[in-house]
């Protein structure tokens, strides 16, 4: 149990310094990337529908933060092989609903705002902890 406070208490931790960042980033930066996703599980939250916020890091590597069902919150990092096109992509995260996860999935872009995911991931968590499967639909918004 003392494992899973400390996971608990790093993930709080990322998750603040993730979002005091984005508070005080300057917006001229780097721009946002907003979108919704469903399915059987989205890899930036482990989760089922829910909504994230990508910030370009590097040319390839995006943090994100994200609201979703069933796991809450979650902050991280994801790989685009190309971010807005088909290709590769990997996260690690850490969140409330699964305290550590990471996947590998490939990315379809059906038109400039829709895309769908499929691949596989690894969770650690409370009540559940091994591989799910990733295969969700995510809708970008344009800015």
């Amino acid at each position: 149990m003392r494992f899973q406070n400390v996971l608990h208490f790093l993930s709080m931790l990322l998750i603040y310094f993730h979002y005091a960042n984005i508070a005080v980033a300057d917006e001229t930066t780097a721009a946002k990337e907003k979108s919704v996703h469903l399915g059987l599980m989205h890899p930036n939250g482990v989760d089922v529908a829910g909504y994230s916020v990508e910030k370009s890091f590097s040319n390839n590597i995006y943090s994100f933060y994200n609201f979703g069902i069933p796991s809450f919150a979650a902050a991280g990092f994801t790989y685009y092989e190309e971010r807005k096109g088909n290709g590769f992509s990997a996260t690690a995260g850490v969140g409330l609903g699964f305290v550590l996860y990471g996947s590998a999935a490939y990315q379809w872009k059906i038109d400039p705002q829709n895309y769908l995911k499929f691949g596989a991931g690894l969770v650690a968590g409370v009540a559940y902890s091994g591989i799910f499967p990733v295969m969700s639909y995510e809708y970008r918004f344009e800015k």
